[in-house]
């Protein structure tokens, strides 16, 4: 049998050569062999189509036990199999995070910050397992000391449970009278916000517009403020988490999104008036109708809370100031997915602080990026 090495070595290979059929078969053999990160490649190139394949796939593995492996298959399952939340999943994470797993206690932390109790007990174990992870996260509190509680297994997932319900029960406000643009508060828990910053900021590169003529990224003073693309090699938990309650607070598919923009505005950066939707022009360049065609929705979640840096619309009249947590949609087209001219809008700019905030644009067809990080099921 070749050694790891020598397959991933052949993979590479293949890939080169764009035979991913090739490449995929030898992470598959590779990641049979011991290597985890090239199992977790195989798994997710083909949850996508095949979420309990790719779980079958994982819970075969000699190292089937490891933390990291468990929580791939719950990943899966809870993105591409059972689309909520249920009792087994958290059950398993709780588990999980009872061992220290850090990525299990986030995912649990952003779930449980109504039940105060609860919350200090996750805080307490993710801070004596990872504290590393906690200091950036609780920005160096060190009162997780204080809690030494093991965790109550069914206090969590009622916890869990009912902040799914209660997130499901959401409904979401019209702030004009046509229902062009909407909000919704309280949607993302600070947590979420907080994570989202410090996970991404990292990515952080000039933010580009689309060339109108040919559909190529470019700079333009339109826009000046700096984006963290956050591709699907770079998805993980609780970024599709986010993604998942911006599709249902704007009716839309998950599976139908671009990938999302994590945007930060500082020193009089601004986003001038200007319009999501694409032009007629732009709409008959291949590019954007072999990627999901015209952006029927926006939508934003705002990180942090500022009296500036708002969100204008002025052919409607509206402004719309950041606030943690808070999401806000609006509609690119109208019934006949012409531009939606009252959808004209703008990111004013901020001069005393930093404005953090997440875009995330919906195509009117699925999208590549929505099939592999949601799967090929729209349900």
């Amino acid at each position: 049998m070749k050694s790891i090495e020598q397959l991933l070595t052949k993979a590479d290979l293949h890939f080169q050569r764009n035979e991913y059929s090739q490449a995929y078969d030898c992470l598959r053999i590779a990641g049979q062999s011991g290597h985890l990160y090239a199992a977790l490649d195989y798994a997710y190139h083909i949850a996508p189509n095949s979420p309990k394949a790719a779980i079958d796939y994982l819970s075969a593995l000699p190292d089937n036990s490891k933390p990291t492996v468990r929580f791939h298959c719950l990943l899966i399952s809870r993105f591409y199999l059972f689309k909520e939340m249920n009792y087994e999943l958290v059950s398993e994470l709780v588990r999980l995070a009872s061992a220290g797993h850090a990525e299990s206690l986030i995912v649990l932390l952003s779930w449980t910050e109504q039940n105060t109790s609860v919350y200090a007990q996750l805080k307490g174990t993710l801070g004596r397992h990872n504290p590393n992870i906690y200091r950036q996260l609780f920005m160096g509190d060190p009162n997780y000391a204080d809690v030494s509680t093991s965790l109550c297994e069914d206090t969590i997932i009622t916890t869990v449970l009912e902040k799914q319900t209660s997130l499901l029960n959401k409904t979401k406000t019209a702030v004009d009278s046509n229902g062009i643009v909407c909000e919704m508060s309280g949607v993302l828990s600070d947590i979420e916000c907080d994570y989202m910053l410090l996970r991404y900021k990292s990515l952080l590169q000039p933010s580009m517009v689309l060339n109108p003529l040919n559909g190529n990224p470019m700079k333009d003073d339109i826009r000046t403020s700096e984006v963290a693309i956050i591709t699907n090699q770079w998805v993980d938990w609780i970024s599709r988490e986010v993604e998942v309650k911006m599709s249902r607070m704007s009716d839309t598919k998950p599976q139908h999104g671009e990938p999302l923009n994590l945007l930060r505005y500082k020193d009089g950066q601004e986003y001038k008036p200007h319009y999501d939707g694409f032009t007629d022009t732009q709409l008959k360049q291949t590019s954007i109708i072999e990627e999901g065609g015209q952006r029927t929705h926006t939508i934003l979640a705002y990180l942090n809370s500022l009296s500036e840096g708002a969100t204008h619309f002025p052919k409607l009249g509206i402004t719309i100031f950041p606030e943690k947590g808070k999401l806000v949609s609006f509609l690119n087209v109208d019934k006949n997915l012409a531009l939606e001219k009252q959808s004209y809008h703008c990111g004013q700019p901020v001069f005393t602080n930093e404005k953090w905030m997440l875009t995330k644009w919906v195509r009117s067809n699925r999208t590549e990026y929505g099939t592999l990080v949601f799967g090929s099921n729209c349900k």
